[in-house]
C-alpha cells in the first residue's frame, strides 16, 4: 500500500469485483431468475458478518428498481441450529423452494449438500470467505477469494465485503459500461481491459484479438467496440494501477452508481471489523468509507438504514465521529448477540426496518438482549475461574481447556477470548447446547486453530472458523475423549511455534506522562482506523506513580491518574483487583497502552487505556 493510500480513501481505491471467481456467472444467474420471477432465497449465517452481508444484499434487492417485482426471501441461522447447511437448514430451504439460493458466510466446505440442492432443480450461489476444500461443487457459483484459482488481489476479505462486491457487479452488469473493451498502447503494443480487468492472452484469443497486433489489424466488428484508455490527470491518483483507474473512470460514467455504493458500504465496515479482518489493503479503504457513510447518516438522518440509525442513537455514540472501535465494541456486539442468544431474526429485522417505530422496537429489544449476553458472559467467566481453581491441571497444558455441565450457551467465543487474555495461551471453552455441546477455540499467537481442529475432527459433529478463531459442536459423551487426546495433539500443533514463556509486547514510543495530550494523539490520526494487524499506537511509560484510584464494578475495573499527567484519566479493564494488589506492594509501575477518545454524556475526553502494567525487563523501542 502506497503512502497515499494510507492517508486518503475513496471508491477509486477499490478493485473491480469481476476478478472474483464466479461473480460474473453469479450476477447473470441473479438477473436470469429475476426476469423469470423466481423466488430468490438469501440464507445467512448467525454472526455479525453473516447478518451484515445478508441485510446488505437483501436490502439492495428489495429496493433497487430492477428487482421491484422479485420475490426475495431471507432466512438466517440461529444459535440453536448446527453450523451451515445442516438438516434443519436443508429442510427450511426445501420448504421455501427457491429458484435461486444464495448462502452468505457459509457453504464453501459443504459440497455434498450443495450438489444435493442443485440436483433438486435450484441454482446455488455461495458467497463466502472461509477455507475452500479441494473439490468445488459442480454447477455452483462459488464466490470466494480463497479459491486456489482466484486472481482477486485480496484474500482476507469478509462476506459483507463480498456482498458489497456483488452489489457493485450487479449495478455494473446492468449498465452500458458492462463488457466494453478499452485499449491502451504501450510502446506500440496494445493491451486490453474489460470490466476493470486486464485481459490475458487466453481471454483475448476467445475474442479473436491478438494482443501483439497493431490496432489497424483488428477485426472491424471488434474495432467498433474498442474504446481508448482514458487520459490520466497527473494530479489525480497517479499511483493507482491501470485496472483500478479504468474501473473507477467507468463507474463515474454510470448515473448514480457511486452514490449507491456509498450508501451500501456501511454494513461492509461492520462485518470487516467484527470478523477481525486485517485492516490493510482494500479492507482499510472499506472501513474508512463505511465510517464516512455512517457519520454522514448519523448527522443528516438521510439513510435507508433506519434500523442502524436508531441503533447508533440508542448506543449514544458520538454523532460527530463514529469510529472503528464503535463498530467493534458497540455496534457489532449488539448485532452479534442476536445469533448467540438464538434470536438472529431480530438483528435482521432491525437492519431491514422500514419504519422508525419498528426500528425503535427492535433496537430496544437487541440492546436488552446484549445486556443479557453480558450477564451470561459474566456468570460463565465466574464459573470458569472457580472451575480452574478446583482443577488447575486444566490451565497448565498447552491449551487451556474448560467444560462444565452448568455453563450457559451462546457466549463461548467471548469466554474463550478472555481465557486467552488471562492465561496467555490458546484456549477452548465448551458449554452444553440443545442436547449436545458447542465449543470455541481462540489462538494466542500466530498458530492456526483450524489445524488443531482438523486433527481432532473425528470427535466433532461440525467445525469451522478462521485461523485465529474456530468453533465446533460435539456430543456431550465425547467431550472426555476429546480432552484426553487434546494435549497430545496440541503439543504437536504448537511444535516449532514462536510462543515463548515470557510475555512480549511491541511498543511504538516511550513517553513521559506530561506528553500525553491531544496534540500527541493527532500526530498519528491519519493512521486510523485501527484494528486487526493495524493496532493503535502503543506507548510505554516508565516508572509512573498512580494516584486517585477509583474502583469500578466492585473493583473489576479501575480508573486513576498518574503524577505528572494532569487530569488525564488512566483506565484498566477487568484487572482492577490485580492492579490494587500490586499497588499495595509497589509504589510505581511501567505501563503499556494507548490514547483514545472517550465520548460520554455529550462530552469527549482523552483517556489512556492500559493494556499491561508491571515491571518491564527489557525495553527496545
Amino acid at each position: 500500500m502506497s503512502p497515499h493510500e494510507l492517508i486518503t480513501s475513496d471508491l477509486g481505491f477499490l478493485h473491480s469485483p469481476f476478478s472474483l471467481p464466479d461473480i460474473e456467472s453469479g450476477v447473470d444467474c441473479i438477473v436470469k431468475h429475476t426476469k423469470l420471477n423466481n423466488t430468490i432465497l438469501l440464507y445467512g449465517d448467525r454472526d455479525a458478518d453473516g447478518v451484515s452481508s445478508t441485510c446488505l444484499l437483501g436490502m439492495f434487492l428489495k429496493t433497487y428498481p430492477f428487482f421491484k417485482n422479485s420475490k426475495i426471501d431471507i432466512l438466517v441461522s440461529s444459535e440453536s441450529d448446527p453450523y451451515g447447511l445442516c438438516k434443519e437448514a436443508m429442510d427450511k430451504i426445501k420448504k421455501s423452494n427457491p429458484g435461486l439460493l444464495i448462502t452468505l458466510d457459509f457453504g464453501s466446505s459443504q459440497v455434498d449438500e450443495i450438489e444435493q440442492l442443485i440436483a433438486s432443480g435450484m441454482d446455488v450461489i455461495v458467497l463466502d470467505h472461509h477455507e475452500v476444500p479441494t473439490r468445488i461443487p459442480n454447477k455452483c457459483h462459488l464466490i470466494n477469494p480463497r479459491r486456489l484459482d482466484s486472481v482477486y488481489p485480496e484474500k482476507k476479505i469478509c462476506t459483507s465485503v463480498l456482498a458489497f462486491k456483488l452489489v457493485s457487479a450487479i449495478l455494473f452488469y446492468l449498465s452500458e459500461e458492462y463488457n466494453k473493451l478499452y485499449e491502451k498502447n504501450i510502446d506500440g503494443k496494445s493491451i486490453y481491459f474489460r470490466n476493470g480487468i486486464l485481459l490475458n492472452e487466453q481471454t483475448l484469443g476467445s475474442l479473436d484479438i491478438d494482443s501483439s497486433l497493431h490496432r489497424s489489424n483488428l477485426n472491424k466488428d471488434i474495432l467498433r467496440n474498442v474504446n481508448p484508455f482514458p487520459i490520466r490527470d497527473p494530479k489525480s491518483k497517479p499511483f493507482l494501477d491501470d485496472e483500478r483507474f479504468l474501473y473507477y473512470e467507468q463507474c463515474k460514467k454510470i448515473p448514480g452508481f457511486l452514490e449507491i455504493l456509498e450508501s451500501e458500504i456501511d454494513l461492509s465496515g461492520i462485518g470487516t471489523i467484527t470478523d477481525m479482518m486485517p485492516l490493510t489493503g482494500e479492507n482499510r479503504h472499506v472501513v474508512k468509507l463505511a465510517l464516512h457513510t455512517l457519520n454522514n447518516s448519523f448527522l443528516s438522518s438521510n439513510t435507508k438504514r433506519i434500523g442502524l440509525l436508531e441503533l447508533l442513537k440508542e448506543l449514544k455514540l458520538n454523532p460527530n465521529q463514529i469510529s472503528a472501535k464503535d463498530l467493534g465494541w458497540s455496534i457489532g456486539p449488539v448485532i452479534n448477540c442476536a445469533g448467540r442468544m438464538g434470536k438472529t431474526e431480530e438483528a435482521v429485522s432491525l437492519l431491514l426496518s422500514e419504519s422508525q417505530t419498528q426500528a425503535k422496537v427492535f433496537t430496544k429489544s437487541l440492546v436488552s438482549l446484549n445486556e443479557e449476553r453480558r450477564e451470561r458472559t459474566k456468570r460463565n467467566l465466574d464459573r470458569v475461574y472457580r472451575y480452574l481453581e478446583r482443577k488447575p491441571v486444566r490451565k497448565e497444558g498447552s491449551v487451556v481447556f474448560c467444560y462444565e455441565p452448568d455453563m450457559e450457551p451462546g457466549v463461548s467465543g467471548i469466554v474463550a477470548t478472555r481465557m486467552v487474555d488471562d492465561f496467555k495461551k490458546p484456549a477452548i471453552f465448551i458449554a452444553p447446547d440443545n442436547g449436545d455441546a458447542r465449543g470455541s477455540i481462540r489462538s494466542f499467537g500466530k498458530e492456526n486453530v483450524l489445524d488443531l481442529l482438523h486433527s481432532l475432527s473425528h470427535h466433532f459433529l461440525h467445525f469451522g472458523g478462521h485461523p485465529e478463531a474456530g468453533g465446533f459442536s460435539i456430543e456431550i459423551s465425547k467431550i472426555p475423549d476429546l480432552e484426553k487426546e487434546l494435549e497430545e495433539k496440541a503439543k504437536y500443533w504448537l511444535e516449532g511455534n514462536s510462543n515463548k514463556e515470557e510475555y512480549v509486547i511491541d511498543t511504538d514510543f516511550t513517553v513521559m506522562p506530561d506528553e500525553l495530550n491531544d496534540r500527541l494523539k493527532k500526530e498519528w490520526s491519519e493512521l486510523e482506523p485501527f484494528g486487526q494487524t493495524n493496532p493503535p499506537v502503543k506507548l510505554f511509560l516508565k516508572s509512573v506513580s498512580p494516584v486517585h484510584l477509583t474502583p469500578l464494578s466492585g473493583g473489576k475495573h479501575i480508573r486513576f491518574n498518574c503524577i505528572g499527567s494532569g487530569s488525564l484519566k488512566f483506565m484498566i479493564w477487568n484487572k482492577g483487583l490485580e492492579f490494587q494488589e500490586q499497588m499495595s506492594k509497589n509504589g510505581s509501575f511501567d505501563l503499556v497502552g494507548s490514547l483514545e477518545e472517550n465520548f460520554y454524556m455529550g462530552r469527549t475526553t482523552l483517556q489512556f487505556i492500559v493494556e499491561w502494567f508491571g515491571k518491564a525487563d527489557l525495553v527496545t523501542n
